[in-house]
């Protein structure tokens, strides 16, 4: 089990993040992208409010079915993601940087596809809490890729200190290109949330290139972004969300 150091905790209280190398072991990473990309190529069985599809009049699955780009509570379907999703590695880093008891929030596989578009991706700065509504200091995600991420490859940048104040910034909503949305029936796309592009203090982030199994944990009030997909192939990560249990 791994173990952070009082360096390691410190750093993410007063930065709003931390970075732990080689958390999750090679095994388990290769079970979880093996999957995921089956999943990416032809969708399971499982109920729809599970995926989040793009376009199907823009972007198809090779079998011909709606092309997945997040997969939620994938944990809650198959135990080779909830091996990973409770992993104890994970679960002990959970608590020391929470300070006590801890539990699974929610979790989701994350698919980006090799897209013409400009956005190809990526994702801007936001906030967790914006979305989940987690208090502040009770909660934290964990970004895992599992793929080599770079700025090419869908790394993370952060905001170091975009946390202290335990606020939420004003955020506006917009459609990705191509658009993301349920099927349900039919296609129904949804918009997600940003902070306005004239707050995002682009020249105080900090890029995150990371290996499989590298664990990149941040509060729920942190800043942060992705970048877009520029390799050529599937690249995937699994984002991973505790809470304080009590």
């Amino acid at each position: 089990m791994t173990n952070l150091s009082d360096v390691e905790v410190l750093g993410f209280q007063e930065s709003g993040y931390c970075l732990v190398r080689s958390l999750i072991p090679d095994e388990f990473i290769e079970r979880v992208r093996a999957r995921a990309l089956e999943i990416a190529h032809d969708l399971p069985d499982w109920p729809s409010r599970h995926f989040q599809v793009l376009d199907p009049d823009r972007c198809l699955s090779p079998s011909g079915k709606p092309l997945p780009t997040g997969i939620q509570l994938p944990a809650s379907q198959e135990s080779v993601f909830t091996d990973m999703a409770d992993h104890p590695n994970l679960a002990g880093a959970m608590r020391a940087l929470l300070g006590g008891p801890v539990e699974r929030f929610t979790d989701q596989i994350g698919l980006k596809h090799p897209l013409p578009e400009e956005q190809g991706g990526r994702s801007y700065h936001h906030q967790d809490s914006y979305y989940w509504k987690i208090d502040p200091q009770l909660g934290c995600n964990c970004w895992i890729p599992l793929q080599a991420a770079d700025e090419n490859g869908i790394a993370l940048a952060v905001v170091p200190g975009s946390h202290l104040n335990w606020e939420l910034s004003e955020h506006e909503s917009y459609f990705d290109d191509p658009p993301m949305g349920h099927m349900n029936g039919s296609f129904t796309p949804f918009k997600r949330h940003r902070i306005p592009g004239k707050r995002t203090a682009v020249a105080q982030e900090v890029l995150v290139p990371m290996a499989p199994g590298d664990a990149l944990f941040f509060s729920n009030y942190t800043w942060h972004r992705s970048e877009p997909n520029r390799t050529g192939d599937v690249r995937g990560f699994y984002g991973i969300a505790y809470q304080r249990s009590s």
